[in-house]
């Protein structure tokens, strides 16, 4: 039996989380104004199109990734109702402070639930169906 060498697994070292996150939307403008109005995100800068820009680039002013709402609207209906990311809230009275306003706007989520930390609020749609979740995170969960 011949002993072949066996290469070491690569390793790029350190994740340092994640960058940004592209959600597909139908209408710049309406899902803009969600994750400005509700989660005080900024428009950074936008993605120029040939009839318009193809996306914005948004960041929040204290922290949480990066979103790009990408103009796609077929695709955005075709993944209404997919989770497609969750984003971390620094208490579960944060968490109960949002779900409150969501009810007072009468977005539909999945309501405060018990979670592996604290709590978890799933389940929340933007405007185009899509679903996101908002879990307590520890700042030290984070590294970076």
């Amino acid at each position: 039996m011949r002993s072949e060498a066996v290469e070491p697994p690569f390793r790029v070292g350190p994740l340092l989380g994640i960058h940004h996150v592209r959600l597909p939307v139908a209408d710049l403008a309406r899902s803009f104004a969600f994750f400005s109005d509700l989660l005080g995100y900024e428009r950074d800068f936008d993605f120029p199109g040939a009839d318009g820009p193809s996306g914005w680039a948004l960041r929040h002013a204290e922290g949480g990734p990066g979103i790009v709402l990408w103009r796609d609207p077929a695709l955005a209906a075709a993944t209404a109702g997919f989770p497609w990311f969750s984003i971390g809230l620094p208490s579960a009275r944060a968490v109960a402070d949002l779900a409150a306003e969501l009810d007072r706007r009468g977005i539909v989520h999945g309501g405060v639930q018990t979670a592996f930390v604290d709590v978890k609020l799933p389940f929340v749609h933007d405007p185009d169906g899509h679903l996101i979740g908002f879990y307590v995170m520890r700042r030290d969960d984070t590294v970076g």
